[in-house]
Parts: structure tokens; C-alpha cells; sequence
């Protein structure tokens, strides 16, 4: 008696379980809402169902819209064609075709694929979302939209729950609050964080209008790249091999960080800065710009300026150096530059006949605590030295011939600097 009742408690458990687990398998399976017409039919052993016309399908919490579509109900698996639709809470995702893999909770779309979550949408040919990771992966013509960035690129990866994106192959990113384009092989974003890092020889080009009018358009490259988009600060930074060009200026350093909204930029590692036939160097430069135009540079450690002094005398070079170094700017012209501490100049002296006809007469050296001077048309107009101070005239037969020995210590004149061509190409000229 015993024996016969365990037998049945085993069989009612068997069933319960039995019962469950067709339960558990039913809520799995991609259920059929509405078709105007269905043709049922078995191909290999296996169910097979042909819905057509304004198909309505469900999966759990995946809703999906089509014109046609074939449900292989054994693999739970669905293929959708004509005005493809999925949409899972406020994320949707629509294609000309695509595949439902119900196991796997992944659409695999073809054609035209647009997904919109929110404030962001993301285009392709190609275009796949795994609905459990919340991972969507889209190839060929890539383009992302969001409030302030497009982007496009050969491959790109959304991590919808990170609000994280991934950018690979020709990629190219626009930001449309500064007029701020970037260029890179592969790219990454963080938009909770407003953070983003570009690899593989990035380059960024801002074209900007200047207050009179003018296109200034600002080319940065590197190895590196990053930019912080905060609501107050927004910054960019390029690192290792940067060259750097704006207009008049050009310089090539380690490191540079460029502050957009307080127009700053600030640049590392035997940082070098040409402004017109003017080279600066340094071991830290800081630039501030005013109106986008060069205001102010701010030189720090073993400061140096270099000028040719006439382009006849190739081998002339007027020079200024010292630990610190301000360098003031007026109608995109040096208007005066101040050295602080251990201030030398050297300076040649030219003299210039009634008939307009210039002669050479020899160069001045000078030192002192600090040393002040006044450009005018670009060209030295005033000098006051400060504080210990010691000067030597040098004549013209002293000087002819033997220029280079005449050179400051630390001098180090690069005749090929950065410049731009039509295609904002970086090219080097002398």
C-alpha cells in the first residue's frame, strides 16, 4: 500500500514538473498577435508558418511589426520582411528585413536600419541588437545622432544601458555646439561622463569666424586625442607628435590641451610656436586667445624668441631669452615682449640711406634682470633693460662672416614649420 501510494505522489510530481517546465517554455516562445493570413505547414520534420499581411508578433517584451514573415516554431526563430519594426520599452529599431532569434533575444536586421533610443539615433546598412545585453552593433555607412554630436564611421557599437559607443574604421565625429570636427580610426564615447577618446592618429579641424569677419580655421593632430565636454569647461587634448595650426600660428609640442570656451591653450614637452617669422620655445607655453585672435602667450622655462633680423643676412638672427617670457599681441602683430630673469638679447643693427638703401652695422648684446621690448610694423622699435644690466657693441667687421658664433646659448632655429593646405592637410614649409 505504502509502495502504490509513493508511486503516485512520484507521478503527480513527474507531472507538476512536466507541467512547469511546458510553462516556463511556452512564455519563451514568439507568440502570434495578428496576421490577415496564415498558411501552416511542416518542412523537415519541423513546424513552419507562413504570416502575411500587417503581421503582429511578441516576444516577452519585444513587440515586432512587419508585411510578411515566416516563424519556424520549433527554432523559435522568426524572419521578417517588408517595414521591419521592433520596439522594446522606448527603444525602437526598424529595417527592410531582418531575423528574430528567440533563444538568443537578438534582431538581426538588413536595409536601411534606423534604431532611436531617446535623444539618439543610429543609421546603417547593417545592424544588429541583442535585446538581453542591450548591445546594438551596426556596419556600413554608419551614422549616430545625438543633441550635439554626429558621427560616422565603417563600424560602431551602442551599449544602450552605459550609453557608451564605440566607433571603428574612417571615423568622423562632429560636434555641433563648436563647429569642432574630428577625424580617427577608432573612437570611443561616454556620454553619461561627456567624455570621449580618439586613437590611431586623430586630427581635429575647427572652422571658426573671427570678429572681423575672417574664416580661422584651427588643425590639431596627434597620436591621442581626448575631449571633456562639461557644461562649464570643455576641453580637448592631443598627445605625443602634436602639431598645431591657426592662422599665423603653428607649433609642434608633446602634449597640448586646448580650453575652448576660456580660449586657452596650453602646451608640454618641448613645445615650439612660430607666429609669423617669429619662433618661440620653451620647456611650458600658454596661449590666450581673445575673439579667437592670439592675445597674450605666457612662456615658462628656458624661454626663448628667434626672428630673422633682414632677409638679406640670411644668417642674422635677432634673439631673446630668459627663464619666463610674456608676449603680448596687437592687431595680429607682436606688439612687445617682456623676459623676466637672466634676460639676454642680441639684437643686429642695420642703418638705411637717403636712398632707402640698408646697410649692416654690426649687433648689440645686452643682459639684465629683465628686459622690455617695443615692436613697431613687427619689427624691434624700443628696448629698456632692468637690473644688472651689461651691454656690448659689436662692429660690422666683428660680426661678418661669423654670425653663428654670435648665437645665444640654447639657440635652435627650425627653418620647416607646420602650415595647412586647401584640403586642412598639415604640410611643412620653410
Amino acid at each position: 500500500m505504502q509502495i502504490r501510494f509513493l508511486k503516485y505522489i512520484l507521478i503527480a510530481l513527474s507531472l507538476l514538473i512536466t507541467s512547469q517546465t511546458n510553462s516556463q517554455q511556452q512564455t519563451k516562445l514568439i507568440q502570434l498577435i495578428h496576421a490577415d493570413s496564415l498558411i501552416g505547414r511542416k518542412y523537415d520534420s519541423k513546424v513552419v508558418r507562413e504570416l502575411i499581411g500587417n503581421v503582429q508578433l511578441k516576444h516577452e517584451n519585444i513587440y515586432f511589426w512587419c508585411d510578411r514573415a515566416i516563424q519556424y516554431v520549433d527554432e523559435n526563430r522568426i524572419e521578417a520582411y517588408g517595414n521591419l519594426k521592433v520596439r522594446q520599452d522606448t527603444l525602437f529599431l526598424e529595417a527592410d528585413q531582418g531575423v528574430y532569434l528567440g533563444d538568443k533575444k537578438i534582431a538581426i536586421c538588413d536595409g536601411n536600419v534606423k534604431l532611436t533610443d531617446g535623444r539618439t539615433t543610429l543609421e546603417a546598412d547593417h545592424g544588429s541588437y541583442d535585446t538581453q545585453k542591450k548591445l546594438a552593433t551596426f556596419k556600413t555607412n554608419v551614422k549616430l545622432v545625438d543633441s550635439t554630436t554626429v558621427i560616422t564611421a565603417e563600424q560602431l557599437f551602442y551599449y544602450r544601458t552605459e550609453k557608451k559607443s564605440i566607433a571603428v574604421g574612417n571615423v568622423v565625429i562632429k560636434n555641433l555646439e563648436n563647429n569642432i570636427t574630428i577625424y580617427g580610426d577608432y573612437f570611443e564615447n561616454y556620454d553619461s561622463t561627456k567624455y570621449s577618446v580618439i586613437r590611431n592618429s586623430p586630427k581635429l579641424v575647427q572652422i571658426d569666424t573671427t570678429s572681423d569677419g575672417k574664416i580661422d580655421t584651427l588643425i590639431v593632430i596627434g597620436k591621442f586625442m581626448e575631449a571633456f565636454r562639461d557644461t562649464n569647461v570643455s576641453m580637448f587634448s592631443a598627445t605625443d607628435s602634436v602639431v598645431i595650426v591657426r592662422g599665423n600660428l603653428s607649433a609642434i609640442c608633446g602634449d597640448v590641451f586646448y580650453y575652448d570656451k576660456k580660449e586657452i591653450i596650453i602646451l608640454w614637452r618641448k613645445p615650439v610656436i612660430w607666429y609669423g617669422d617669429s619662433q618661440v620655445s620653451g620647456d611650458s607655453v600658454v596661449v590666450k586667445l581673445k575673439e579667437r585672435k592670439i592675445d597674450e602667450v605666457y612662456v615658462y622655462g628656458s624661454a626663448f624668441i628667434i626672428e630673422p633680423a633682414d632677409t638679406s643676412y640670411p644668417e642674422r638672427f635677432n634673439q631673446l631669452k630668459g627663464k619666463s617670457m610674456v608676449i603680448r599681441f596687437k592687431d595680429n602683430k607682436i606688439d612687445e615682449v617682456h623676459v623676466v630673469k637672466n634676460a639676454i638679447s642680441l639684437y643686429y643693427i642695420f642703418e638705411t640711406n637717403d636712398k632707402g638703401d640698408k646697410k649692416a652695422n654690426g649687433a648689440n648684446y645686452v643682459s639684465g634682470d629683465s628686459v622690455w621690448i617695443k615692436f613697431k610694423d613687427g619689427k624691434i622699435n624700443r628696448i629698456k633693460i632692468a637690473g644688472g644690466i651689461e651691454g656690448i657693441y659689436y662692429p660690422e667687421e666683428m660680426v661678418e662672416g661669423k654670425e653663428t658664433s654670435f648665437n645665444l646659448e640654447g639657440f635652435n632655429y627650425i627653418k620647416r614649420k607646420p602650415s595647412k593646405n586647401d584640403k586642412f592637410e598639415i604640410v611643412w614649409v620653410k
